[in-house]
């Protein structure tokens, strides 16, 4: 699946125009926040493509939704990270003031794994929120966990984050001279492709074995 995901933001005959806006975007938002709303934007349609069986990346287009799509799918990003960081924040404090402090340890650990556990089941968070278009379907955890436990998930996810780190992990080397941006952007679609893929496949599979 990865070799298929790293070709897909090249199918489609307006694919170098797609790629040109979102790494602009992508190297605008470097400076401000602003021009990445529709660039999130612009993923979930990825997500919403690839899960309805799509082979073809999306256009930018019709801004508005973009900039709606997008700012749902940060609110999302930030619910789902924002316990474990407070809690990772509260763990640094508590060993700060007793650097032995078993107490700080311990709730650092927990931030850990919650983290961990955040960042695995937000894609297919995200893609629900992408295939129902209700923010409150992406906070359905029975079903989001339904689709976790699948081991089509598992592969998908796990090489979609292979995806985002060598990949994007050469777009920020490069991001000096600028080039970096359309690393970071292309590595971004194609994880995301795998996002949609495997939360897809996961949610049917569970469905037909009629999980919770």
């Amino acid at each position: 699946m990865l070799r298929d995901a790293l070709r897909y933001p090249q199918r489609g005959p307006g694919w170098l125009k797609t790629v040109a806006v979102g790494s602009v975007l992508t190297l605008l938002g470097s400076v401000t926040f602003v021009p990445l709303i529709p660039v999130q934007g612009y993923l979930l349609r990825v997500l919403r493509a690839t899960s309805e069986g799509r082979d073809r990346p999306p256009a930018f287009g019709d801004w508005p939704d973009l900039f709606a799509d997008g700012a749902r799918a940060i609110a999302v990003q930030v619910a789902y990270v924002l316990v474990p960081v407070w809690l990772l924040f509260a763990g640094f404090v508590v060993a700060g003031v007793e650097a032995s402090s078993a107490l700080g340890l311990a709730v650092t650990g927990v931030a850990g794994l919650l983290t961990i556990a955040a960042l695995y089941l937000l894609p297919a968070a995200l893609t629900r929120l992408a295939t129902t278009g209700r923010l409150r379907a992406a906070f359905d955890l029975r079903a989001v966990a339904a689709a976790g436990r699948r081991p089509i998930y598992v592969v998908a996810i796990v090489e979609a984050y292979v995806a985002l780190v060598v990949v994007g992990g050469v777009g920020a080397l490069l991001t000096v001279i600028l080039v970096g941006a359309v690393f970071l952007f292309y590595g971004q679609v194609a994880a995301f492709s795998l996002f949609g893929r495997g939360s897809a496949e996961a949610s049917r599979t569970a469905e037909d074995r009629g999980a919770p």
